[in-house]
């Protein structure tokens, strides 16, 4: 009985700790994407570059706290990815968009977009089933 209770709980350390890693990534190229457009003048895209901006620095700051949580096995860590893998999304449309003006967006936005993914999931997965399903 036990070896069946420890297998769930070793497959979700491993989603947890991708989800981590995941996490920190986009972090990472988040805050490097955000700074390096500290400056630039796009005079057609300058509305555009301070939302990219923002967003950035958004998600990199969701991203580590969901890290944060996740690391200390937060009771709220899965409210947090849900919010997370939303913010990732948003950011990777906005970075999408701004691409043509600064190539590290593009970048950026694949690396939201796979810690959105990643992130999703393992809230997904770790919803139970509901309790109202039948068992016959």
């Amino acid at each position: 009985m036990a070896q069946t209770h420890a297998q769930p709980q070793r497959q979700m350390g491993k989603q947890v700790d991708q989800c981590i890693e995941a996490c920190l990534a986009c972090a990472r190229i988040c805050n490097t994407c955000g700074d390096d457009m500290v400056g630039m003048s796009h005079q057609t895209a300058q509305d555009l570059m301070a939302r990219c901006i923002r967003l950035c620095r958004d998600c990199a700051d969701i991203c580590l706290l969901a890290a944060q949580w996740m690391g200390r096995n937060s009771a709220f860590s899965l409210r947090i990815c849900a919010l997370c893998a939303e913010l990732c999304e948003v950011c990777a449309g906005v970075c999408e968009e701004h691409a043509p003006h600064h190539p590290m967006c593009g970048d950026c936005a694949k690396e939201c977009r796979r810690c959105a993914e990643i992130c999703h999931k393992m809230v997904m997965e770790s919803v139970p089933p509901a309790s109202g399903a039948s068992s016959q």
